[in-house]
């Protein structure tokens, strides 16, 4: 073969049904918690949707932090591959991510009535800085948030693996050989840790603002995506045995903290007889769910570190296709669900058709992006045999 003649291209990565799986159960948490939160209203207060409604926002609570994490651990995986140019590793996140995330923010701005909060403001100048800020950090619509801030961490992620390296080659200089490159990493996990406490510690207690400092700050959640991109290292201070004894101890710790979270949510003398006292909205920097998430993660990504891979499942089909559920499943929640008082009456009366149509609107976006991409590849494979045998 000449030397010169291109190589074929290396075959794909086999999908791990595992993290497929977790990232399915996390999108469906996530729209169980979007729907299910309808109802947990003064209006609806102390039913059993409002009691399902509270369960769900509670119990799928880790799925922000496990998106996150889950993001740092497939960018790990693939620092295997050349490293392309900054330009092309940008370029490519902005136009996977970037431009999906601008359609749905168009769509939600006109059919989620943000157009009339817009036109309200006092000048031009007002309606550029609400467009600049929603889109590049709060999101259009508040629950599209996530996307402005995993852009974020793409934006970091080149920091993010060269620094322990750096860190590694500083050290040296004082320790000697006996500092390994792990350790560094572990070093900067605790650091980004205590600032993720200290960040929702202060939220909670409104010294900072809640919705600037925590839910769509990049500061705040960088621990879980930072583990994520050097879990292979973090790994190497466990063996099989430190691994589930770490999962078994978590669970308890995530079991008691999510417990200790229902009681107080449940108890009328503190968040009033009508929950007008309730403060579901800092969900993420209470202090037990703050425990809760973390220790969750943890449980899960043990079967990352031990290699679990599981057999295709339903919530693993979701896996692929998480960016267009997150993206499209309010639109679809809303035009489907919300828009008919029918239907609300129904979730009420019989609080588990909740289930069924978050369920739906998952797959039903799933299934289109599925069998889309599915026809642009049987015609791309049509039209390349057209091009080479025209006869």
């Amino acid at each position: 073969m000449n030397a010169t003649s291109p190589q074929p291209p290396a075959p794909a990565r086999p999908r791990n049904a595992y993290i497929d799986t977790l990232r399915g159960v996390s999108i469906f948490g996530v729209a169980c918690i979007h729907f299910g939160g309808s109802f947990v209203n003064l209006g609806n207060v102390w039913s059993p949707s409002f009691y399902l409604g509270l369960i769900f926002g509670q119990f799928f609570n880790f799925a922000v932090p496990l998106f996150l994490f889950l993001s740092g651990v497939l960018a790990g995986m693939g620092s295997s591959k050349p490293a392309p140019s900054l330009w092309s590793y940008y370029s490519g996140r902005l136009w996977r991510i970037g431009v999906p995330y601008l359609a749905a923010s168009v769509a939600s701005f006109f059919l989620l009535n943000h157009l009339t909060e817009w036109l309200a403001l006092p000048d031009a100048e007002a309606r550029l800085g609400w467009l600049a800020r929603r889109l590049c950090y709060l999101g259009v619509e508040p629950t599209l948030y996530f996307i402005p801030l995993i852009l974020q961490m793409y934006l970091m992620q080149p920091l993010l693996k060269a620094l322990p390296g750096w860190i590694h080659s500083l050290l040296r200089r004082f320790a000697g050989e006996t500092v390994k490159p792990e350790h560094a990493v572990l070093g900067l996990a605790l650091l980004f840790l205590a600032g993720h406490v200290l960040l929702g510690v202060l939220c909670f207690r409104s010294v900072l603002s809640y919705y600037t400092w925590c839910r769509p700050c990049s500061l705040f959640w960088l621990p879980y995506f930072f583990c994520g991109l050097h879990y292979r290292a973090l790994g190497t201070f466990f063996n099989r045995r430190r691994w589930l004894i770490l999962a078994a101890v978590a669970l308890v710790v995530a079991a008691g903290a999510l417990a200790s979270d229902f009681r107080y949510l449940t108890d009328r003398s503190q968040v009033g007889a009508n929950f007008e006292f309730n403060n579901t909205d800092f969900a993420y920097c209470r202090p037990q769910l703050l425990i809760y998430d973390l220790a969750a993660v943890v449980v899960l990504s043990v079967g990352i570190a031990l290699g679990w891979s599981w057999r295709p499942n339903l919530l693993s089909f979701l896996g692929p296709y998480t960016l267009e559920i997150y993206l499209w499943h309010i639109l679809l929640l809303y035009e489907g669900a919300w828009r008919w008082a029918e239907v609300l009456d129904t979730c009420r009366q019989m609080p588990e058709v909740i289930l069924f149509i978050a369920a739906a609107a998952c797959f039903l976006i799933a299934g289109a992006k599925h069998y889309y991409t599915a026809a642009i590849g049987t015609f791309r494979q049509y039209r390349l045999v057209l091009v080479r045998d025209p006869w």
